[in-house]
């Protein structure tokens, strides 16, 4: 079903992982926040929360990449 979107979302997640090593020692922090589909405004895929998640990946910088909301890959591989 995301097959063609897939395809493009992989190698953007490979850039910014290339980015992200390449900059790194020049003190630019570059991250991925991979997002589910199913944003939507008053549930627990709210857009604040997505925001959120953002900030947190930037503030805390301690990964690269994240997925949000938490344990989404394990709920789309089932």
């Amino acid at each position: 079903m995301f097959g063609n979107s897939g395809i493009a979302m992989s190698g953007l997640r490979n850039y910014i992982l290339s980015l992200h090593e390449r900059l790194l020692p020049l003190g630019v922090f570059v991250g991925h926040l991979s997002i589910s589909p199913l944003i939507k405004q008053g549930t627990s895929f709210d857009p604040d929360q997505v925001a959120e998640a953002w900030y947190n990946l930037y503030d805390k910088r301690t990964e690269v990449e994240d997925t949000f909301p938490k344990g989404i890959v394990q709920f789309i591989k089932k």
